[in-house]
């Protein structure tokens, strides 16, 4: 099944939605809401997954990254791997959440 629907007229129709019930007083302060909280949550979920490998193998990732040269198990270098990708992801998704809080404060 294929909406035929805008991205824009979904958001749209939920930020109205939302003022309508009196949770925000504009469509725009809905859609920043919006926004922020989804990129928020996606910090949030790469700190978890962050932490859940520090916890995992006791330590940070550069001293992870030391400790396997030249002698990861492949599972080791598959939680190396997702472990590099949650990094960047991480700051990825802060630096857009800067630029939202920057261009709101606008």
């Amino acid at each position: 099944m294929t909406l035929h629907t805008s991205p824009n007229s979904v958001l749209t129709k939920v930020a109205r939605s939302l003022v309508a019930s009196r949770r925000f007083a504009t469509v725009e302060d809905a859609l920043w809401d919006m926004a922020i909280t989804t990129v928020r949550g996606r910090v949030n979920y790469y700190r978890r997954r962050i932490r859940k490998m520090e916890n995992k193998y006791g330590t940070d990732f550069d001293k992870f990254t030391a400790r396997l040269k030249g002698k990861a198990t492949p599972a080791q270098e598959d939680d190396w791997l997702a472990w590099k990708s949650a990094r960047s992801m991480l700051t990825d998704w802060q630096k857009t959440y800067q630029d939202l809080r920057h261009e709101q404060d606008r």
